[in-house]
């Protein structure tokens, strides 16, 4: 016979508070991981991917969930993208990335990517030069 006072409590409620903002300061080992995984990613991001749709992508930041599961990667889009081709891209190089990943980190799990539009990349146009006399 099992009484109930002898059961362990459930995950959800020995994880209380437990979000991706968490008001704890993270320790020393995951900000390591995440430094690492960010450049990683952005390596492999510059390097291995070769699908012309993420012509100009840039890669703006690289956060860690609180329990390693998830890593939020946000890019700015160049003015002229299509955003919803460059989120179909990232998609479907989310598991190349993540295999690339396995190879290169020591970890227990590879954490899944969820890739996060920030913002787009400002227009450049080109400046008319002032001739002067030097």
């Amino acid at each position: 016979m099992s009484s109930s006072k002898h059961r362990r409590p459930r995950a959800s409620l020995r994880r209380s508070g437990s979000s991706l903002f968490h008001a704890e300061a993270p320790s020393a080992r995951h900000l390591r991981v995440q430094s690492t995984l960010s450049e990683d990613v952005s390596l492999l991001f510059r390097g291995e991917l070769s699908d012309p749709r993420l012509e100009g992508v840039t890669l703006t930041s690289c956060e860690l969930s609180p329990e390693g599961r998830t890593v939020r990667v946000g890019y700015s889009l160049p003015h002229d993208a299509d955003p919803a081709a460059v989120k179909e891209a990232l998609a479907r190089a989310e598991g190349f990335l993540r295999s690339r990943l396995a190879q290169h980190l020591n970890l227990k799990r590879t954490p899944h990517l969820r890739f996060v539009l920030v913002g787009t990349a400002p227009r450049t146009e080109p400046e008319a030069c002032e001739g002067g006399d030097a």
